[in-house]
């Protein structure tokens, strides 16, 4: 809230203390107003000190996201899949799953089954206008099941779009098999699962498909087994817990699972970044220089929580700190971040790594900084937050004393205006009397000694 020291009020005299009145009135007024300086410096202190704060609490809530999206060992963000020849397989990590290799031999990627509606007499030249059919009501075979279609309109595009809709395993289409002047529109049927899938579409007396080509199963091994080869209606089929690839083509492709440093690397950069901001902007409140959180207790117990973070040890395994992991202090207190470390790491010890940051909902490091940052920015019982709402309690208290003691300043103003009017009025009332007192004193002076007199004769 923005506040204004009152203005000096001007008052308009007409005798010859007008200006000493004017003065009394100032100096009155500006010594009723230096508490509102006071006051207003206060708030102007408070405003900075809450500003600074939430400056400082977007920090820590980008470090707190940083923990937050941590990749962790318990699903595939702590893992990488990688193909020695993806355009004969992708890879794709689904949840949990082991670290290895496997080969896959692609004996067929599979093909879907497909049907093109029949030729009529009269080729149909707008599909928004014209059908394969007059019926209202179709039966759509596809394999062994059967679905009742009902089109919103009689046309081959309301046709196709009922089939789409219908749940059916199929996707539809309109292709115009003729040339631009002259159309000829088909309804195009395509099985969404793989393999020979009978495809057909009835009107009641007369099926309206044939079919175009029949699809084949996918064939695939792992690790060469079976010999004989594992048969799916699917492109994309599980080759493990938590591990799916989808087969592009005929051939043999090894995937490999194993830890991601990169992610890991990446996240723990991050993190040091992220503190180091956080550190940095806590800094600026000390020294002679110091910000509006000088002398703060908020400060010291926020540096306090940044240390607790990165000097956090635990874990029963070979990787028990931070430091181990490449992440280490310098001698002002901010963090360094290497690498390397992570690349220096056996299988057994990335393993550990991610058992010691744990999950921010389970244990581990990164549960006690999630346990930390929230003990610190929760909307209600959180450290910074807390701060901040008495700062704003106090910014208002700050804000209706001023305007009370604008209003007793103003109302003091206008008394005293009135008072000085009143004055100066009674001051000029008196300094006309005496002036007229002074001229009939003078006449009576001149009349005396003959003056007035003697100047008429001459």
């Amino acid at each position: 809230m923005s506040t204004s020291i009152p203005s000096l009020s001007t008052t308009t005299g007409s005798s010859t203390f007008a200006p000493d009145l004017q003065n009394a009135l100032n100096r009155a007024i500006a010594i009723a107003s230096l508490p509102i300086q006071q006051m207003t410096a206060e708030q102007q202190q408070i405003q900075s000190q809450s500003t600074e704060l939430s400056t400082i609490s977007g920090l820590f809530t980008t470090l707190q996201s940083d923990v937050q999206s941590f990749p962790t060992g318990s699903g595939s963000s702590g893992l990488a899949a990688s193909v020695s020849d993806q355009t004969i397989l992708q890879a794709n990590l689904t949840g949990s799953s082991l670290q290895g290799t496997y080969t896959i031999q692609v004996l067929d990627p599979g093909s879907s089954s497909t049907a093109l509606s029949n030729a009529g007499s009269t080729p149909i030249t707008d599909p928004t206008s014209q059908n394969i059919s007059t019926s209202t009501s179709f039966t759509l075979t596809v394999g062994t099941s059967n679905y009742t279609i009902t089109p919103a309109s009689q046309n081959l595009n309301a046709l196709a779009a009922s089939i789409n809709s219908s749940g059916a395993t199929v996707q539809a289409t309109v292709v115009n098999l003729g040339s631009p002047s002259s159309p000829d529109y088909r309804l195009a049927l395509q099985s969404t699962n793989l393999g020979d899938v009978a495809l057909q579409l009835s009107d009641g007396t007369t099926n309206l498909l044939a079919s175009t080509s029949t699809g084949t199963s996918a064939s695939y091994t792992v690790n060469g087994q079976p010999t004989t080869g594992i048969s799916s209606n699917s492109d994309t089929v599980t080759i493990a817990p938590g591990l799916n690839v989808t087969l592009e083509k005929a051939g043999t492709a090894t995937v490999s699972v194993s830890a991601n440093t990169s992610a890991l690397s990446n996240a723990l950069q991050g993190f040091v970044t992220d503190y180091n901001s956080a550190f940095a902007e806590l800094q600026k409140q000390f020294g002679q220089n110091a910000g509006p959180l000088s002398g703060d207790n908020t400060v010291l117990t926020l540096e306090n929580s940044l240390r607790q973070l990165a000097n956090y040890t635990g874990g029963s395994g070979s990787i028990t700190s931070l430091t181990q992991l490449g992440v280490e202090f310098t001698q002002q207190g901010t963090l360094t971040f290497d690498p390397t470390a992570l690349g220096g790491l056996s299988s057994q010890q990335i393993t550990d790594a991610y058992s010691f940051l744990g999950d921010p909902n389970t244990g581990g490091f990164l549960q006690s900084a999630a346990n930390t940052l929230t003990g610190l920015l929760d909307p209600n019982t959180g450290v910074i937050s807390n701060e901040i709402a008495t700062l704003q309690t106090q910014n208002q208290q700050e804000a209706d004393a001023i305007s009370a003691a604008q209003d007793r300043v103003n109302q003091l103003s206008t008394s005293l205006s009135a008072q000085m009017a009143a004055a100066d009025a009674l001051i000029t009332t008196l300094q006309n009397q005496t002036q007229f007192v002074d001229g009939l004193f003078q006449i009576q002076t001149l009349n005396a000694n003959g003056t007035i007199g003697n100047s008429t004769t001459g």
